[in-house]
């Protein structure tokens, strides 16, 4: 496996972020990240620019993942909002992985809103229901940030435990969820790369190491995020019971359609989170 120089990639995310902030993309107090089928806030003002126009942006291949960043007032407040995301089962490599976040990092945003559809291990998660991720098991095999290292990411060994999920973040989105009447349950979630769903015995595994939810993202996200300093929060909208596929569906038909059905509730306690840090 060839070597990553995060010299390189900073240059491709500082890139980036200039195309970014020429074209208007600047002064956002947050970024969102939609996760697989689970919807778009509704933005005023909306400026969409598709990844294939942005310098160093891979294409994004994944069903439910269009591959787009927005720029545009969600109750107001300036956000972007990045629809899609990338994955290791597509065949990207871990820092092209990171390198919209990073990209949105250096264009100055601070607070990093993240979403999944996730499979639920933790018996008694059904279908809908909203984990607000307190933790991460990195099953993956890779750290992005492995390779030649650039301070100017961070340091070269962050600190994650008490600072990849924030405790402010995940306290201002329970009291929004209460506000409007929406559940929030507390627990861990583990990124696997994928694409193969997990056996039943890969399940009870998980469950062993005090796993509540799994998918196939979001631990590389967070880890490239908390190197840059930014304030984390991660939604996780559990799609169907990890392993289990409903009679009649595919595992990529079955978690659109529930991302899609219930992901509603997801927005509105980001939309709430959103409004409160402008503030």
């Amino acid at each position: 496996m060839s070597t990553i120089d995060h010299r390189r990639e900073y240059e491709l995310a500082t890139a980036a972020a200039a195309h970014l902030r020429g074209a208007g993309f600047g002064g956002a107090v947050a970024a969102i990240q939609t996760g697989s089928g689970i919807p778009l806030p509704a933005l005023d003002d909306a400026t969409t620019m598709p990844w294939t126009e942005i310098p160093g942006f891979p294409e994004a291949t994944a069903p439910g993942h269009r591959g787009a960043l927005h720029h545009g007032l969600l109750r107001g407040v300036p956000v972007l909002v990045l629809e899609g995301r990338l994955h290791a089962y597509e065949g990207h490599a871990p820092a092209e992985i990171v390198r919209p976040v990073r990209a949105v990092g250096l264009l100055g945003v601070r607070h990093l809103l993240l979403t999944n559809a996730a499979g639920g291990v933790r018996p008694g998660l059904g279908t809908g229901t909203i984990v607000l991720v307190r933790d991460h098991v990195n099953l993956m095999g890779f750290d992005p940030l492995i390779g030649l290292h650039d301070p100017r990411f961070g340091e070269r060994f962050p600190v994650t435990a008490g600072h990849t999920h924030d405790d402010e973040l995940a306290e201002l989105a329970g009291d929004v969820a209460a506000e409007l009447g929406v559940t929030l349950v507390d627990g861990v979630y583990a990124g696997l790369t994928g694409p193969s769903f997990e056996t039943p015995a890969e399940v009870r595994r998980l469950r062993t190491l005090g796993i509540d939810v799994v998918g196939m993202s979001t631990v590389p996200e967070v880890l490239a995020a908390g190197q840059l300093g930014l304030r984390t929060l991660v939604l996780s909208l559990v799609a169907n019971p990890a392993g289990v596929v409903a009679e009649g569906e595919s595992a990529e038909s079955e978690v659109l359609a529930v991302a899609a059905r219930t992901g509603g509730d997801v927005v509105r306690v980001l939309a709430g989170v959103v409004e409160r840090l402008g503030r």
